[in-house]
């Protein structure tokens, strides 16, 4: 079975790449106006060895070598979440057409293990992004964005979330419609020509959803 390592970082306070883009979103036409928050969160994560299967030097990759370096968290800005999940199908990177708007593995990031934001519970990953539930009729959608030519073990990029209000018809399709830029004033936060993305929303929303 092979095994995702994941770690989270959000900025503390105000995170201004994701309100600049709130702003922006807002206005694009197919959806904008349906947007009542957007959180964004940095993904670093791996699959170590776990029967077999693993990539070169990902046997040296453990969250607190991550955590230490300097490079992925800075404790003056940033709170972090340490994720495991089993079962989550192997590497993200290399699946061509797989890894453009696919699911994300369900479960996804995993079970919580440590954090700087309290306990790690089931409520870990909304407290890492200063995400409460959506209000009635609404839906909270993930999508994950990272370099397709990526090297090594290691693939890092960001978790948006979308809170997506009531009233379209498939409330999964507006998000990826705001996230993924297919030309000008059509989507802004994943470049489709350089990153792969993948997507599940947060709740039911009837049948074909991606979670």
């Amino acid at each position: 079975m092979v095994e995702q390592v994941t770690l989270l970082t959000s900025h503390k306070g105000v995170d201004l790449h994701a309100a600049t883009a709130r702003r922006v979103l807002c206005d694009l036409p197919g959806g904008g106006e349906r947007l009542l928050a957007l959180a964004r969160a940095e993904f670093h994560t791996f699959w170590p060895e776990t029967e077999g299967v693993a990539g070169p030097g990902a046997e040296q990759l453990t969250v607190d070598r991550l955590l230490a370096t300097g490079r992925y968290f800075n404790p003056n800005k940033h709170h972090y979440a340490h994720f495991r999940l089993a079962g989550s199908g192997g590497p993200w990177a290399g699946r061509g057409d797989g890894c453009r708007g696919a699911a994300l593995p369900d479960g996804w990031p995993g079970t919580p293990v440590a954090s700087d934001c309290g306990v790690a519970d089931p409520g870990l990953l909304e407290r890492l992004l200063d995400a409460g539930p959506p209000p009635a009729g609404a839906v909270c959608v993930d999508v994950c964005a990272f370099p397709l030519d990526a090297p090594g073990p290691l693939l890092s990029g960001v978790l948006w979330r979308l809170m997506i209000g009531p009233g379209a018809a498939d409330m999964l399709a507006v998000a990826e419609a705001l996230a993924v830029t297919r030309r000008a004033r059509h989507g802004l936060l994943v470049n489709p020509h350089m990153e792969g993305w993948l997507i599940a929303a947060r709740g039911a929303i009837g049948p074909g959803d991606r979670n």
